[in-house]
């Protein structure tokens, strides 16, 4: 089975959960692709695609939706994942407001999407632009200490359940010892 993992990342926290989803993927034996979706140039010969984007004022990167607005049509014909990561969802509840507001249901309708997950991300204060760091404040509930901001709260357990959750749902059994025609390309 040949799977297309493609990310939109601000920082390299949503490329390091991509990669990982791809290992994962690939102790299943599948041909698994992971690419920055600005350098995606065809999504044909997929038989799966497994997408995210880092959360941004409440928004997708522009790459998503640049990958959605080239590749629709091949995009709608395949069983799609959707995954975003953002720090929302520390919050308590962060994971729900997410699932509810940073999914639009119009895009996603579009294709055959048929599991999405919120993970948290990483938060380096000295990475962010200025905006970020404005945003951040703006929005920012108090509950941390600002010493405690900057560090990385992904669950990769969560990201490896979810992953095999997906792998599962597209028929895939593990293969542990060896991997059998299976090839992992990264970016």
């Amino acid at each position: 089975m040949k799977i297309l993992v493609a990310y939109a990342s601000a920082h390299g926290s949503t490329r390091e959960v991509a990669h990982f989803i791809g290992r994962v993927l690939y102790t299943y034996g599948a041909e698994v692709t992971v690419a920055n979706a600005a350098d995606v140039q065809s999504v044909e010969g997929y038989d799966v695609y497994v997408l995210g984007s880092a959360i941004h004022g409440g928004l997708w990167l522009q790459e998503i939706f640049t990958l959605f607005d080239r590749f629709e049509k091949q995009l709608a014909e395949k069983p799609m994942y959707f995954w975003v990561t953002c720090i929302r969802a520390l919050e308590n509840d962060g994971r729900e407001h997410a699932l509810k507001y940073y999914f639009d249901p119009k895009t996603l309708d579009a294709f055959d999407v048929r599991g999405k997950a919120v993970f948290t991300g990483q938060l380096d204060t000295k990475t962010i632009t200025r905006q970020e760091q404005w945003y951040l404040v703006a929005n920012y509930d108090g509950k941390l200490d600002a010493g405690d901001i900057r560090q990385d709260y992904r669950d990769w357990q969560a990201i490896a359940a979810w992953t095999n959750d997906l792998a599962k749902n597209i028929g895939l059994v593990p293969e542990f010892d060896t991997v059998p025609g299976g090839t992992l390309a990264t970016d």
